[in-house]
């Protein structure tokens, strides 16, 4: 059981880092634009900005041997996959290839990261 789901973050050496969240695909996208806005004075420094999103999404759970990974391919996963990109700006909603790999030919939607944010924040989760 769970409720798979796997964030990217593009770098602008074009790798992709993902989360992945055995519990994260519940309200997956407000968790992403939470982390998003606190990690919004670091929007350009795409190293801190991927440590601070990954840091807020994992919460206090960095010491539990389950729940949370990190990985350049996407692991298990339920959901549309959403990909930060640094250096563009954007987040991109994608679907789930076959594989380790997300399928980037047709985005179900990319929007600026400020749009994100607008658009998916609520309260932030566990609040």
């Amino acid at each position: 059981m769970g409720d798979r789901a796997n964030f990217g973050f593009r770098q602008a050496d074009g790798d992709t880092i993902y989360l992945y969240g055995h519990w994260a695909g519940y309200e997956m996208m407000s968790r992403l634009a939470h982390a998003l806005d606190v990690a919004r004075p670091r929007w350009s420094d795409e190293s801190y900005a991927t440590r601070i999103c990954i840091s807020q999404m994992v919460g206090d759970e960095w010491d539990q041997e389950l729940s949370w990974g990190i990985a350049t391919y996407v692991s298990d996963n339920e959901h549309s996959v959403p990909v930060v990109d640094w250096g563009k700006q954007t987040v991109s909603l994608f679907e789930h290839g076959w594989g380790r790999e997300v399928d980037e030919t047709n985005p179900k939607f990319t929007m600026s990261l400020d749009a994100f944010v607008q658009r998916f924040s609520k309260m932030p989760v566990g609040v």
